[in-house]
């Protein structure tokens, strides 16, 4: 298993067709950036950001799909946001399902940063269709995956705090002593992005225990 870490400049974004939206979160002051999803072209972003967006500027980016508001805390706001680069071909899916676990993307000052785990064939393909798409990606890193190849390692960090809690509080019972109301009170967060987690969570680990046809 390899690991390649890479990044994309600001002009690499406006090309994806990412510019403008990537700007105007990092404009809001972004605090925070966690990624439920990854489907290659994009994913579903969880966005903590300083000062509140507007809703209408939002969905009028060309990459937005859709947004939600979840809710304000500790002086912050917290987004879900659902991207697609509108530059990028499908074409990049097809290698993107074959990496481990998600893109993991950092925003940076002046671009993106982004890992990409699984077999060095797959790594390559991914890189070789960006280039396909106009879209030069710097390699920062190439090396052996030091993580371990467990199934929870396809988890997002927060995916798994979640379901670790949901699993202690007893979630997971039978009969179910808990609801994911109760796991968003013990985590200080909105109900909906619980369910959210969890419900992405289980996918991932059921995709990497279950056969593919």
């Amino acid at each position: 298993m390899r690991e390649a870490i890479v990044s994309m400049s600001d002009a690499e974004l406006e090309a994806m067709g990412m510019g403008d939206v990537v700007s105007y979160v990092r404009d809001a002051g972004i605090r925070d950036l966690e990624e439920l999803d990854c489907h290659g072209q994009g994913g579903l972003m969880q966005l903590e950001v300083e000062s509140e967006l507007d809703g209408g500027r939002l969905a009028s980016f060309e990459a937005v799909e859709e947004w939600e508001f979840i809710t304000e805390r500790e002086g912050a706001y917290l987004y879900l946001v659902e991207v697609t680069a509108p530059g990028l071909s499908a074409d990049v899916t097809g290698p993107a399902e074959d990496l481990v676990g998600t893109c993991d993307p950092t925003m940076t000052d002046h671009g993106a940063r982004v890992e990409l785990v699984g077999e060095q064939g797959a790594i390559s393909e991914m890189l070789q269709e960006y280039e396909a798409a106009g879209v030069s990606l710097e390699l920062d890193r190439l090396g052996d995956y030091e993580g371990t190849e467990r199934a929870l390692d396809s988890l997002t960090e927060r995916q798994r705090e979640v379901l670790e809690v949901a699993y202690d509080m007893g979630f997971y019972d039978v009969p179910r002593t808990v609801s994911t109301d109760d796991i968003a009170a013990e985590l200080d967060l909105d109900s909906s992005t619980v369910a959210e987690h969890l419900q992405r969570a289980e996918r991932n680990l059921l995709s990497q225990q279950l056969p593919v046809e």
